[in-house]
């Protein structure tokens, strides 16, 4: 077994290629770092230096040990560096639930981000609605959620909210509002609406309808679907107009358009925020939730 000090005693006299100076790198004397290097060379059962001509050179066999030596020693750094990580809980594996209209924007944003300081944390991501994260996170299958709010059935939970957004108009191109640049609401009373199922997506359906009713009307409904990209394809045959959160603009679709809507109302406004156990102490949930809190601007 060689030692991390004789590999570091290697490596020196080979960077440097003269005992002298390796020796005043390794703050030791030349003939306890020359006889370190004979041993090793014993040990090992092959010359690493050519020491002819009163100069030293590393021989074939000396330039392979010195890239295992490097390789090794950067084991030995990256060994530390994981276990202090490790205790400071700041290694690991995050199960994280989210809903579906978030990993079109702030999920690969929040996780790129993330990772830039903590590259070491895995992932293992679950798509699923609000209520059913609520259950999942009650039944501890997973560790965080990226719900949407209000949520109800999650008094006993720890919620924060990272992110505000507004909803959208969805519509087909060849609409006649599509040349707005931005719809009022009341200006949709006569379309077919599709809505999230209430019992899916809570959430959104009864925003869409708050928001409808606030600006005098009562949505006609039609068809339900509880994911994003399924309600634009369906608006772009022509089967009705949406409400979506302002993430949908990230899916490129040529048979719809997006619009703001001119509405200042708050059942336009939207909250995402991250849900965890109370009971929850991991250093690696929490260096999560910081981030997402730091990074988005505490919800702005």
């Amino acid at each position: 077994m060689i030692s991390s000090r004789l590999l570091a005693q290697f490596i020196a006299v080979a960077e440097e290629l003269h005992f002298g100076r390796a020796a005043l790198r390794l703050h030791m004397s030349q003939p306890p770092l020359s006889q370190a290097i004979q041993r090793l060379e014993e040990h090992i059962g092959v010359a690493l230096f050519d020491r002819a001509n009163r100069t030293i050179a590393l021989t074939d066999a000396g330039r392979v040990f010195l890239k295992e030596a490097r390789r090794l020693e950067d084991q030995q750094a990256q060994a530390v560096a994981h276990t202090r990580q490790a205790a400071a809980g700041l290694m690991g594996t995050i199960v994280l639930g989210f809903v579906g209209s978030v990993s079109y924007g702030l999920l690969p944003e929040l996780l790129t981000q993330f990772r830039k300081h903590h590259a070491d944390v895995a992932f293992d991501l679950r798509e699923a609605t609000s209520v059913e994260q609520i259950e999942d996170l009650k039944a501890r299958r997973i560790d965080l959620g990226i719900v949407r709010l209000p949520l109800g059935g999650a008094n006993d939970l720890e919620m924060r909210v990272i992110k505000r957004e507004r909803m959208i108009a969805v519509l087909p191109r060849a609409h006649p509002l599509a040349a707005l640049p931005a719809i009022p609401l009341a200006s949709l009373a006569g379309e077919t609406f599709m809505m999230f199922p209430a019992d899916r997506v809570f959430s959104l359906h009864a925003k869409t309808l708050m928001a409808c009713q606030a600006a005098g009307f009562s949505p006609r409904l039609g068809m339900s679907a509880w994911q994003m990209p399924t309600m634009v394809s369906l608006i772009a045959a022509g089967v009705g107009i949406a409400l979506l959160p302002s993430q949908i603009v990230n899916i490129a679709h040529p048979g719809v358009i997006y619009r703001e809507l001119e509405d200042r109302m708050e059942h336009l406004e939207l909250e995402i925020a991250l849900a965890w156990r109370r009971d929850d102490r991991s250093r690696l949930r929490e260096a999560f939730v910081d981030a997402a809190t730091a990074y988005f601007g505490a919800g702005t």
